[in-house]
């Protein structure tokens, strides 16, 4: 018995040494530990990156299944994200800053993939001429977003008081173009694919956009720049998963840059535009690829500081009570 007994030992030894090594096999070689990655997005340009490495297999390439997992906003995403239903995603910087704000440790962000200006701003009504013809006037914005606080900032510069000079309404922008075409408003604040459904309706007209917004004059940062976004703890625990990811995402970055006409014909699957249209906010695109990621994200680290920026922004128009110290939710190994 007690010789049965140790040769059970032995051989539960042997079999956790095989796994084991097994193991530490896999981390050695590169390979990703874990074959599926569950990202967050939605038709908005930020998310064209991981559309076209599905559908045009680079992720595939690096052994990695990505499903895509559509939200409207950016802050049911993270919070879907923090919770652990999703392992990586891309975000408006809002967002991000107001759960570092709330003191939450769940995320930590890599990079930034785009720098856009001109498919997100105001449109209005073709008798509003000016940011000041909106006092007394109805206008839409997805509160807590980027839109929102374009609105906020382009009316301070006007000297316009949102809650006394006209009536500010929170509106999700796929519900804009309806209530434009009713009149139940008259301008409103929306980002690509609805920015440019909204601009093609009869009577509409761009009153600003991003390039008006206070720091992008000083910074050329736009009121909510996209961010790259992984759970702290899948990180963690699947570094070379998160390397596999990185690389398809960039190579994908890479592949908008140089074919953006074979991109376009995928991203009208994701954002029904038609193939002019689409190719049109291709344009007003520019992407930031994979070698130039250190510099915004570490070493200087521009971005962060323009994040920054933005975070003390926030807390002066009261969307966030205190500015968090962005650089502390840098993950630094897996910027590219």
């Amino acid at each position: 018995m007690k010789k049965t007994g140790m040769l059970k030992k032995s051989l539960t030894l042997a079999a956790a040494l095989i796994l084991v090594f097994s193991v530490c096999s896999v981390h050695a070689d590169g390979k990703p530990e874990k074959v599926t990655v569950i990202y967050g997005g939605s038709s908005w340009l930020g998310h064209y990156p991981a559309w076209v490495g599905i559908e045009k297999g680079l992720f595939k390439k690096h052994g990695l299944g990505v499903l895509f997992q559509n939200f409207y906003a950016s802050s049911g995403r993270m919070g879907s994200l923090v919770a652990g239903d999703l392992d990586v995603a891309a975000t408006g910087s809002i967002s991000a800053i107001a759960l570092m704000a709330s003191g939450s440790k769940a995320f930590q962000a890599f990079g930034t993939p785009d720098s856009y200006a001109t498919v997100e701003g105001i449109i209005a009504k073709e008798n509003i001429k000016s940011i000041k013809d909106l006092k007394g006037k109805r206008i839409a914005a997805p509160f807590a977003s980027s839109a929102h606080v374009l609105v906020l900032d382009v009316l301070e510069q006007n000297g316009l008081d949102p809650e006394k000079d006209l009536t500010l309404l929170n509106l999700k922008v796929n519900e804009m173009p309806a209530a434009m075409g009713s009149g139940e408003i008259d301008a409103c604040a929306a980002w690509t694919p609805h920015f440019n459904k909204l601009l093609n309706m009869p009577g509409n007209h761009l009153l600003v956009n991003d390039t008006e917004f206070s720091l992008f004059k000083k910074y050329k940062l736009g009121p909510g720049p996209d961010l790259l976004v992984v759970r702290k703890e899948f990180a963690e625990k699947y570094p070379n998963t998160c390397q596999a990811f990185v690389k398809g995402y960039f190579e994908a970055v890479d592949m908008l840059i140089d074919e953006p006409e074979e991109c376009a014909k995928v991203l009208v699957k994701l954002t029904s535009l038609d193939m002019e249209d689409q190719m049109a906010v291709l344009k007003d695109i520019t992407w930031i690829k994979g070698d130039e990621q250190k510099a915004l994200m570490v070493q200087p680290g521009d971005f962060v500081t323009g994040m920054q920026q933005l975070a003390d922004f926030l807390v002066k128009h009261q969307q966030i009570d205190e500015a968090p110290k962005v650089k502390a939710w840098i993950a630094e190994k897996m910027v590219p």
